[in-house]
């Protein structure tokens, strides 16, 4: 807690770091156990060191694809998934000969209608 930055405010960095610390408390048997790996730090060029604050949850540092997006949503339904989203396309290293145009459309097709298929079981 010795720095620059925070002798601003020591009182400010002192609450925030204490209070960081006890949401992520987890009681057991023996006593409390505190995973401090558990707290992430999400760094916001071009703001004061006095605006920080402790966001409990999950929290995502990330730009606005576009102007009208939200830039917070309350009770958000959120989908841990173990694949991925983007267009699917055949593996690397995978040949495929095509004598008729046709069927390479209907290749294309299948790979959006992989991906359509992901988003109806989510769904």
């Amino acid at each position: 807690m010795s720095s620059k930055l925070i002798n601003v405010d020591p009182n400010f960095f002192a609450n925030l770091v204490v209070n960081s610390i006890r949401s992520i408390e987890q009681k057991t048997i023996f006593g409390s156990k505190y995973h401090v790996k558990n707290i992430n730090i999400l760094k916001a060029h071009g703001q004061s060191s006095t605006e920080s604050q402790l966001i409990n949850g999950y929290a995502i540092q990330t730009v606005k694809a576009h102007q009208l997006m939200p830039t917070q949503i309350k009770k958000a339904k959120v989908a841990c998934l173990d694949f991925n989203l983007n267009k699917f396309r055949l593996q690397l290293g995978i040949q495929v000969l095509v004598d008729d145009p046709k069927n390479l459309e209907k290749i294309r097709q299948k790979e959006c209608d992989v991906l359509k298929s992901r988003i109806n079981k989510i769904i």
